[in-house]
């Protein structure tokens, strides 16, 4: 994988989510809609896949309405009983991450639909489960949350690409615009502002001094882990 990840990594939802995904023939395949992440036995989290389609972006617009817009879509689509599954491209496949997201073969027969058995696996997540998650943290103002994850791999596609931080702090997945990130330049004053109002933002490398608890719908972050400001 080159481009961003030779930068010392990208930002999940700012950099791959709802990009376009091409194959190696430069035909479309789809958009990131989620990520799926697995929890492996080192205590790593790593990308395992791509996921397009409803079922992945509905889910992102929270608990409330989310829930309530993939009901309606399986009420739509009950005729097939696996339409409330997302499609699936093999994260092993992404060759780039920049403008869009371009893979490693043509576009045919890249995507597969998610088996129930892989979508019931506790081991695994989507980014879009942790956006937004609670962040407890002494050091951190109330309120705060998981702004984005920040991932990290070999440049040449060689390797195993993980989850190695997270962007934490009080705001919403999606509100630093990027501006607040060495790779997207922008309007100066534009960009004053944005880091003004988000100047409690920090990331924090995943380590034992930090606990991700999906059932508890929040993150625990001990007293004396490592804050850094988000511009480095």
């Amino acid at each position: 994988m080159g481009s961003l990840a030779e930068r010392n990594g990208y930002d999940v939802g700012l950099h791959l989510l709802d990009r376009q995904v091409l194959g190696a023939d430069d035909r479309p395949v789809g958009k990131v809609d989620d990520v799926e992440l697995l929890l492996d036995d080192g205590g790593a989290l790593v990308p395992t896949a791509l996921l397009l389609g409803l079922p992945a972006l509905l889910p992102r617009f929270g608990p409330r309405l989310g829930s309530g817009l993939a009901r309606l879509h399986r009420l739509v689509r009950e005729a097939a009983a696996d339409q409330d599954l997302p499609l699936v491209v093999d994260f092993d496949l992404v060759e780039e991450v920049a403008s869009d997201v371009r893979l490693s073969e043509p576009s045919p027969r890249l995507l597969h639909r998610m088996a129930h058995e892989r979508a019931d696996d506790p081991r695994r997540c989507r980014v879009g489960d942790l956006l937004g998650l609670a962040v407890r943290c002494a050091a951190l103002p109330r309120h705060s949350k998981v702004l984005d994850l920040r991932m990290v791999g070999s440049p040449n596609g060689s390797g195993e690409h993980r989850v190695a931080a997270l962007l934490v702090g009080p705001g919403r997945p999606g509100a630093l615009l990027g501006y607040d990130r060495r790779s997207e330049p922008g309007p100066a004053a534009v960009a004053a502002v944005i880091h003004w109002l988000h100047r409690h933002a920090r990331v924090v490398e995943l380590g034992e001094g930090v606990e991700i608890d999906n059932e508890a719908g929040e993150v625990r972050i001990r007293a004396g882990t490592s804050l850094a400001p988000l511009r480095g």
